[in-house]
């Protein structure tokens, strides 16, 4: 089935309803597709589909951006490309004044056809028949032009295409419009509108209005026409369709020609031949024309007249249209009435009104007949003028009779009340929807507070489990304080018992001032034991800067006293936040990794550095001295203490060492 897009451009491309608009995030879309260039059939639709965007306002990239389509439809040989595209080509060519172009590319849209698959059969033919109507309907072969149009219809209501339909609907009407065939042209017109709503085309919808709104132009009832024309050229207005807007300009022009407003009618149709030209649409501009030299005439301004119906004759030759120039023929003759070549000027009114009659224009054969008796008039041919005024309005009768307008009237009344009818059903179902979505906000809402509850309970729980969590730490870290107590200053305090017993059954005073010195450095040891046992329990908000200061401190009193330099490079430890834990595990490392470096390596110098990156805490301590191989050395309870602790922080202990090389703690723990 061809793409909707494309086909929308069947949608009177030559007619007075045939707005269009460029939507900004439809052309990016298409240009993305050419820009991939994954699928060959994808990329020629989007070309066509460009085209038409453009063919509203930019002539020369329409042409460039179906050159595009064709090139490759050819060399994937596919015929639903090809046949939009040259249905593009032929209303390009026509719109350009080349109808001999024009029906060259209808000629290979008809090709196309033949021999295709049956899957493509009613696509292709589809399209045929759109473009087929539309072409004889601009050459003004109107009757020719309507079993193509409900061939079309009927083709595309078999494929189930609503907007494609609507489209042939609406030029359908169009033509019954321009034979004076109101009630049909309603008909169709009303029907096109109603398949456009149901697949939400505002620009279809547009076009339906300017036709429903030229229809009651011709009828004369030109308050209703009005109300259709603006609403025509308000959405129009709101697409950016400049073309479009021109036509609703050359429908305005009519409305106030027949009211009577001449000056506001020229001002219209003036407009109108400007977009005309401005989009190089030479069908349209041929139009606005004629319509200007009818004001001019009404005017009673002849010079001015007379030069625009010449200008518009000059066009419908250019475009082969025979009824425009058969119309205009009749125009000027009637202009001129004081012909000294009276025969011919007979003769010609004479063909002109048959030719209108075998091609059943009946707007066009009424103004004949008025302009066979203003001739005769002028010519003082009274019973003859008299013979075509009652002829004259015996048509007008027929086309614009009071049943007529109130079958109309009876037609768009029905519309309406459908419409209206569905309006009151959808806000039946709005208001439905409405309750249901009330009830669900109810019920959602009380789910809402049911949860909030539950949440404020979750919440409750989880501090309670906090605070036991809490608790079970404290405890915790009770029972390793006592520990702790138990073994360093238990050790130490009874150390330092057993000495005083030894000291008051020493005989000498040497023997007495050794054990003496020795409970000296237990005391002391314990002291600083119990000092850090306190330090570590104590909270507070400088854990860093307190932890960096202790280290510094112990660093410089333990390497003072052996004469060690020690270079301390505590960086970003005042920044880091430390659990209790923490604290105490990275310290007690530090401070066996130093002791052991200070007691057994001989080295002269000691680096200590903390470093923190990617959520991460280094600690290293370097030496520079002896050194060992930590394979026979084996774990001693220094260094198993220090990897247990490490676990404890989630972290790793790294030693490094070697016989004169010195030795490297490298603890690396987690933030």
């Amino acid at each position: 089935m061809l793409k909707k897009r494309l086909i929308l451009f069947l949608l009177v491309l030559f007619s007075r309803s045939s707005p269009g608009m460029t939507q900004q995030n439809l052309e990016d879309s298409l240009n993305k597709v050419i820009a991939e260039y994954k699928d060959e059939a994808e990329v020629s639709r989007a070309y066509n589909a460009l085209a038409y965007e453009y063919s509203r306002k930019d002539p020369v990239k329409t042409r460039y951006y179906l050159s595009a389509a064709i090139t490759i439809a050819k060399k994937i040989n596919n015929r639903k490309r090809l046949s939009n595209a040259y249905s593009q080509l032929l209303y390009f060519e026509y719109d350009a004044g080349r109808p001999d172009s024009a029906e060259y590319y209808l000629n290979l849209v008809k090709d196309l056809v033949k021999g295709a698959p049956e899957s493509e059969k009613d696509a292709l033919t589809s399209n045929y028949n759109a473009v087929a109507a539309m072409f004889y309907k601009k050459t003004g072969s109107y009757q020719k032009a309507i079993p193509f149009f409900e061939n079309a219809i009927r083709l595309f209501k078999k494929m189930g295409d609503k907007e494609s339909t609507a489209g042939q609907m609406l030029n359908l009407g169009n033509t019954y419009t321009v034979l004076g065939n109101y009630q049909k042209a309603t008909e169709q017109h009303l029907r096109s509108l109603k398949l456009f709503e149901e697949v939400g085309s505002d620009r279809g919808i547009s076009f339906c209005y300017q036709s429903l709104s030229s229809s009651f132009a011709h009828l004369k009832q030109y308050n209703q026409a009005l109300v259709y024309a603006k609403k025509s050229i308000q959405l129009k207005t709101a697409l950016k369709d400049r073309r479009g807007i021109g036509t609703a300009e050359s429908g305005l022009g009519d409305i106030y020609f027949g009211l009577g407003d001449l000056d506001k009618a020229l001002e219209h149709f003036t407009m109108s031949s400007a977009i005309a030209r401005e989009m190089k649409n030479k069908p349209e501009e041929q139009e606005s024309y004629l319509n200007m030299a009818k004001v001019y005439a009404a005017k009673k301004e002849l010079t001015k007249a007379v030069d625009y119906f010449n200008r518009s004759k000059a066009l419908a030759k250019e475009l082969h249209d025979s009824s425009s120039l058969a119309s205009i023929d009749a125009e000027l003759i009637a202009l001129q009435r004081n012909t000294k070549e009276t025969g011919l000027a007979e003769d010609k009114l004479k063909t002109t009104l048959q030719l209108f009659e075998e091609r059943g224009d009946l707007n066009r054969r009424a103004s004949g007949l008025k302009n066979m008796a203003d001739f005769y008039a002028a010519n003082k041919q009274f019973d003859k003028a008299l013979e075509y005024t009652n002829k004259y309005y015996l048509a007008t009768d027929s086309i614009r009779n009071n049943e007529l307008q109130l079958q109309v009237k009876k037609m768009e009344e029905e519309y309406n009340s459908v419409k209206k009818e569905k309006e009151i059903e959808l806000l039946k179902k709005d208001k439905e929807l409405q309750q249901q979505k009330l009830f669900r906000q109810r019920a959602l809402f009380g789910a809402v507070a049911a949860l909030l509850v539950i949440s404020l309970l979750s919440i409750g729980l989880l501090v309670n489990r906090s605070r036991l969590r809490q608790r079970m730490k404290e405890l915790e870290l009770r029972n390793q304080i006592a520990a702790d107590l138990h073994d360093e200053v238990g050790s130490s305090l009874s150390s330092i018992h057993m000495l005083s017993q030894l000291a008051t059954v020493q005989g000498s005073d040497s023997k007495q001032k050794d054990v003496l010195e020795k409970m000296s450095s237990n005391a002391k040891e314990t002291m600083e034991k119990m000092g850090d046992i306190v330090w570590m329990i104590k909270p507070g908000e400088s854990e860093g800067s307190s932890l960096k200061q202790r280290m510094e401190r112990f660093a410089y009193e333990i390497c003072s006293s052996r004469n060690i330099a020690a270079t301390i490079a505590l960086n970003d430890l005042e920044k880091v936040k430390l659990t209790i834990e923490q604290r105490k595990n990275l310290y007690l490392i530090f401070k066996e990794a130093l002791n052991n470096a200070v007691k057994y390596s001989g080295t002269e110098k000691i680096d200590i550095k903390t470093s923190s990156q990617n959520k991460q805490l280094l600690l290293q301590v370097k030496d520079y001295g002896n050194g060992f191989d930590p394979e026979i050395a084996g774990n001693g309870n220094g260094l198993y203490n220090m990897k247990n602790r490490a676990k404890e922080l989630n972290g790793k202990l790294d030693l490094i060492s070697g016989e004169g090389i010195g030795t490297s703690v490298q603890l690396t723990m987690p933030l």
